[in-house]
């Protein structure tokens, strides 16, 4: 009896020590990154390599290094449109600016479009035509029960006039439609006051649920801005866009032409380098929409608006 008592007592130690250890392991463990991806072109003069943590750290092992890393191009390099598709493609269709952004979240988009005179009547509706193209490729993100996202839309020059708001709209054709039915207005570029309207009443000054315009409390707020120069008060442009920013939209914009980098870093959210698109010229904005669309199957749009609409589906 004594001989099994050991025994037992001996097998109940010895698990109590495998037990402890599994439990209470001190070893350390390193963390663990994956291999950077190739370098990918983004903003105006900007590359960007990424790669994912494979294991966090444990007891005081080495910790993890940045998980993205960023660089001006080389001397000489430039962005073409195929490249600004894709970066466009990835962090604003597809709404991947952050590990923590949600792109199944559902999206209040606001568009507004640069109709100074500058932008000739021909190119001004060319753009809008490729403009409505674009938006047909806005992602919902992966998962069977996909969000609705809304798109509204402004314009502007001298003076800034609202087309429709979020809720007008609840399909991609919907949408496309009535954008297709804006017409050109020349003028100055008060890009500022245009910024301020969005503020004020597309975004309600930040009170969300007292909305006229078909905000939802619960969605992430976006401005898209296109324009092809600098505003008539570039510091009060600057100033709007924060005030924007600070109620909780997030500002993106696609600059076309001889637009100042400075300038456009300032206006929209952070990392800059993930909110700002350029091309050369509109020539390229559709050569971009052609990027784009090259990507997806003939008919297969991302985009799944409200069905829902104050105006119905067509």
């Amino acid at each position: 009896m004594r001989s099994v008592f050991l025994l037992t007592t001996t097998t109940l130690v010895l698990l109590s020590t495998t037990a402890y250890a599994w439990l209470y392991d001190t070893t350390s463990v390193d963390c663990l990154q994956s291999q950077w991806t190739e370098w990918m072109k983004v903003g105006y003069n900007t590359r960007l390599r990424s790669r994912v943590i494979l294991r966090h750290p444990s007891n005081g092992g080495t910790g993890c290094g940045p998980n993205e890393e960023t660089e001006q191009l080389p001397a000489g390099e430039t962005i073409t449109p195929q490249e600004t598709a894709r970066a466009f493609d990835t962090f604003f269709l597809k709404g991947q600016t952050s590990l923590t952004r949600s792109p199944e979240k559902e999206r209040d988009l606001l568009v507004i479009l640069d109709e100074s005179g500058s932008i000739t009547s021909p190119v001004f509706y060319d753009a809008r035509d490729a403009l409505g193209e674009l938006l047909g490729y806005i992602c919902p993100g992966i998962g069977p029960n996909y969000p609705y996202h809304q798109v509204a839309f402004m314009t502007f020059s001298s003076r800034f006039t609202e087309h429709f708001d979020f809720n007008d709209y609840g399909t991609y054709a919907g949408v496309r439609n009535a954008i297709s039915q804006v017409t050109y207005s020349s003028g100055g570029t008060a890009t500022h006051e245009a910024l301020d309207y969005a503020r004020t009443t597309m975004f309600a000054n930040g009170d969300f649920s007292v909305s006229t315009k078909g905000l939802r409390s619960g969605s992430l707020k976006e401005v898209l801005l296109i324009t092809d120069g600098q505003p008539n008060d570039a510091s009060a442009t600057v100033a709007a866009a924060q005030r924007l920013q600070n109620i909780g939209v997030s500002v993106f914009a696609l600059g076309i032409g001889n637009v100042v980098n400075s300038h456009m870093e300032q206006l929209v959210s952070e990392p800059e380098y993930k909110h700002i698109f350029h091309l050369e010229s509109f020539d390229d904005f559709h050569t971009m929409v052609e990027a784009v669309e090259s990507v997806y199957s003939t008919g297969e749009r991302c985009v799944n608006l409200n069905p829902w609409s104050r105006r119905g589906v067509a």
